[in-house]
């Protein structure tokens, strides 16, 4: 049997957030061995920082769209097809044409996880932070159609980089649909297009609009 695939961050305190919206993380030692006879530590952290997954609270009301801890199990243990887009140029847009010619090869199903491997590494870069690769609005349409559960990239923005908020049309799409979004994924160079069993378990915060979230590849045989 085909060994599990980790695409999650590590978080510390360098790890590079997207700008200007997001606050870096920050670790505070609440108490020490050396000290008190155990360590504990507080964190001050964004939910939109690292490996994380939007939930459709992230840009919608909390009065008529799902939060963080109302994903369910099924959710989290699921399958998906992961596609290669390695080829495309920094800042540019991946088309429906495009993304259709891998989902149709890789039998794309309704609830899946999509995930798009563009490349990156979580890294303080140009590329990673302002150039990254990014659905076009028609290809997010297309995601709708086929009724997946959960787009994935590994950019921490599914949106077009350095476009104001009214502007991410690919939230704005995916999210009123109940279609979960996970960014800042890592460690796709350890995997290839195609199906994969998958595992993604957000934190449950209570009436919250996402968190990190442990996300694992298995390809299937």
């Amino acid at each position: 049997m085909s060994e599990w695939i980790d695409l999650t961050q590590t978080l510390a305190e360098d790890s590079p957030t997207l700008p200007p919206l997001h606050p870096e993380p920050e670790f505070e030692d609440y108490a020490t061995l050396a000290e008190d006879d155990y360590n504990s530590t507080i964190l001050h952290l964004e939910t939109h920082c690292g490996t994380h997954m939007d939930a459709p609270t992230h840009f919608l009301s909390k009065d008529d769209y799902r939060t963080i801890d109302e994903i369910t199990v099924d959710e989290m243990v699921t399958e998906g097809v992961v596609c290669d887009f390695t080829h495309k140029e920094p800042r540019s847009g991946v088309s429906r044409e495009e993304l259709a010619e891998q989902a149709e090869r890789y039998d794309l199903s309704a609830g899946d996880y999509l995930i798009f491997d563009c490349g990156l590494a979580p890294e303080d870069t140009d590329e990673y932070l302002r150039n990254f690769v990014y659905p076009e609005k028609e290809a997010a349409e297309y995601m709708i159609e086929q009724g997946i559960a959960c787009f994935a990239i590994d950019a921490l923005s599914a949106d077009k980089p350095g476009v104001g908020l009214e502007e991410h049309h690919v939230h704005y799409t995916l999210l009123p649909e109940d279609i979960l979004i996970v960014e800042g994924v890592a460690n796709l160079d350890q995997v290839g297009a195609g199906r994969y069993d998958v595992i993604a378990t957000p934190i449950p915060y209570e009436n919250r609009d996402g968190s990190q979230v442990r996300l694992l590849v298995r390809p299937q045989e």
